[in-house]
């Protein structure tokens, strides 16, 4: 039964966004929610409309809302991210400060942890475990707010990492989870159709943050020690993309003496781009094939050793220091 509820989501959300993907444009042209090109960060040949956060957070909650009882942590996801959809609206129209997002963001998470939705290390103290559960989810907000620098990346991210998310829950039988996961997937994977180069909508902070929130709150209510006691890496394993591009672009622009709240071209994507002369489409198929890679380690950690795994965690680790490294001597604008 439940795999049937499972394709029925994943049906449901695609053919909204897939069909509701080309009214949000409309929408946005009509009001003006466009990404203005400044030859500076914004590239694109013409001014892109900014309402894909919308359209896919529409075709996300519709299967979840039907096909799930609204559980205290369902409702705890949809309020928070309604919460952030709102906001990242506002900002996408320049009419917040980055200090007035940052506090909703942190609202957000506070009613997340409300809901019930946090790490359980048993081996750390309860307030631990809800000051890690905190930082992680509003990190993951930004991670994603920061990686959304090219057409169909955060989506296609986004999209791998809910599928590896929801395949660790079919191990788990957590129904929310997977529910949650696929919905939220299809919904990323229709609007990719027009996100993908050359984009014709942008997800915008509503979108990239909305995204951000789910799957961090997923990641933390995920369940990776069955079998393996270490496995706990997992949620960070699945989003490590997302963290290391944040870090990355924050300890350069440290280093630079910039303010890491404002934007440059300083992201890992973009300086493989510039090092091989990569169009966006071979550049994020490039970050693809690394997210899937991972996914698949991540899975098979599920059922692997201790001692296997964090021999893996720390191969995913190395590789991501030494391109960082790498990627330092490309020289960006």
């Amino acid at each position: 039964m439940n795999e049937i509820l499972y394709l029925l989501s994943f049906i449901l959300a695609f053919l909204l966004a897939i069909y509701g993907t080309p009214i949000a444009k409309k929408v946005a042209f009509r009001y003006n929610l466009l990404d203005i090109p400044d030859n500076k960060l914004k590239r694109q040949k013409k001014p892109i409309p900014y309402m894909g956060g919308v359209i896919v957070y529409f075709a996300f909650i519709s299967p979840v809302g039907l096909l799930f009882p609204l559980s205290r942590h369902l409702l705890g996801i949809l309020f928070a991210s309604s919460i952030l959809l709102i906001v990242g609206l506002f900002d996408d129209l320049k009419a917040l400060t980055p200090g007035i997002k940052f506090l909703f963001q942190i609202v957000a998470v506070l009613i997340l942890l409300k809901s019930g939705i946090f790490v359980d290390l048993f081996f750390l103290p309860e307030w631990v475990n809800y000051l890690i559960s905190f930082v992680w989810m509003l990190s993951i907000i930004n991670a994603f707010n920061i990686i959304d620098i090219l057409d169909g990346m955060a989506a296609s991210v986004a999209s791998i990492a809910l599928i590896t998310i929801f395949i660790i829950s079919l191990y788990n039988t957590d129904y929310l989870i997977s529910v949650v996961s696929i919905s939220l997937a299809a919904s990323l994977l229709g609007f990719l159709k027009f996100n993908w180069e050359p984009a014709g909508i942008y997800l915008g902070d509503a979108g990239s943050m909305v995204i951000g929130l789910i799957i961090a709150a997923l990641t933390v209510m995920g369940e990776y020690t069955r079998y393996n006691d270490v496995a706990f890496v997992s949620g960070v394993l699945i989003l490590s993309i997302p963290v290391f591009d944040m870090l990355y672009v924050i300890i350069i622009r440290l280093i630079k003496g910039k303010s890491p709240f404002f934007g440059s071209r300083d992201h890992f994507a973009l300086r493989i781009r510039e090092k091989w002369n990569l169009s966006v489409s071979k550049t994020v198929s490039v970050i693809v094939a690394i997210q899937l890679v991972i996914s698949a380690v991540v899975i098979a950690i599920f059922y692997m050793t201790p001692l296997i795994t964090l021999i893996l965690t720390l191969v995913i680790v190395l590789f991501f220091v030494v391109l960082g490294i790498f990627l330092l001597k490309v020289k960006m604008e």
